[in-house]
């Protein structure tokens, strides 16, 4: 986001983003003016802090208690606003236009960011049509049900790639995190041509099976479980006291590799060597694993119906000419 934003030009030269869901490359990442005001018209009014003059409105809201604001916030999610002014223009539509900073990026996310198969375990079409319902047109469905062949998945907890849970854990991962990705780094693709592709622009997967601390989902490598690998200590987000155990020789390598990687990109702008640039033609992201080292991987997923959700969803949201989806040169 920071890419987009006015006057940030020149203040830094690369941007990591750690698993960050809905990234910089989706509308729904934002708020437009309208949303933004009614949102917050509609907090001023819970806080009976109603009145024509604004200053008695932000000296209402400022004697308000916190735990009234928090109360009245409740788990609202919180967006960055497209204001024309401070925040111009949804980053996309910002590289399009030659209005991005010129930085590298490195984005990624873990293989259990979202905890699907923990959360439902015994997940059968029905509730995976269900569960996707929530965050996809119905019109979508059906494409993405034959692509991902979801029809005849299984509810049998001991099947793999076919168990329902782990195909829409797929399908949530494409659409909220590496179909962003490729939509943000295509872009500049097409702006700037290979010259700045070749070294700007880098993607990962990241698995753990943290075994020490002990946290919830046991094993699972699940949203902000690598930070203890990144920075090399034993706490965890979820950490409330220390815990008795101690890494192993193999899991504190692991953990100084990350930390290599994460320090060359902290003091060049980039990772080490064998992290693949970012190609369209040939995607590939760099996978991070404890067992099967740190490999490049090939990515092939089809994002085409993911971008036309995208562009029909900024149509909406920003106006039809906010911003068009271009094919990239074969």
């Amino acid at each position: 986001d920071l890419g987009a934003v006015k006057g940030s030009t020149g203040l830094y030269r690369t941007a990591m983003s750690q698993s960050g869901l809905d990234s910089p490359g989706t509308y729904s990442s934002y708020y437009n003016m309208t949303t933004a005001l009614n949102c917050s018209n509609s907090i001023v009014q819970r806080l009976n802090c109603t009145n024509e003059d604004k200053q008695k409105v932000l000296s209402c809201i400022r004697n308000s208690s916190i735990e009234n604001l928090f109360q009245i916030y409740s788990d609202r999610y919180t967006r960055p606003i497209i204001d024309n002014y401070f925040f111009p223009l949804y980053p996309p539509l910002a590289i399009q236009n030659g209005q991005y900073n010129n930085i590298s990026l490195i984005m990624g996310n873990n293989d259990y960011d979202l905890s699907v198969c923990v959360d439902h375990p015994d997940m059968n079409y029905t509730d995976a049509i269900e569960l996707i319902s929530q965050s996809v047109e119905h019109k979508w469905i059906p494409a993405i049900v034959d692509y991902y062949h979801l029809k005849n998945c299984s509810a049998n907890r001991t099947t793999n790639n076919t168990r329902c849970c782990n195909i829409v854990l797929s399908i949530a991962i494409d659409k909220f995190f590496d179909c962003d990705i490729r939509r943000l780094f295509n872009a500049f693709y097409l702006k700037y041509g290979p010259q700045y592709e070749q070294n700007k622009l880098f993607s990962y997967h990241l698995n753990c099976y943290p075994q020490c601390p002990i946290v919830p989902e046991m094993g699972i490598c699940r949203h902000s479980a690598e930070l203890p690998f990144v920075f090399g200590t034993i706490s965890d987000f979820y950490s409330q006291e220390l815990f008795n155990c101690t890494w192993d020789n193999s899991t504190r390598v692991f953990s100084n590799e990350i930390i290599s990687h994460w320090i060359n990109i902290a003091t060049t702008g980039r990772p080490l060597n064998q992290w693949p640039i970012y190609d369209p033609s040939s995607p590939r992201h760099f996978h991070i694993t404890p067992d099967r080292g740190f490999v490049a991987e090939i990515w092939n997923r089809n994002c085409s119906f993911y971008d036309e959700m995208e562009a029909e969803g900024v149509g909406k949201i920003f106006g039809n000419n906010h911003y068009i989806i271009k094919e990239l040169p074969k």
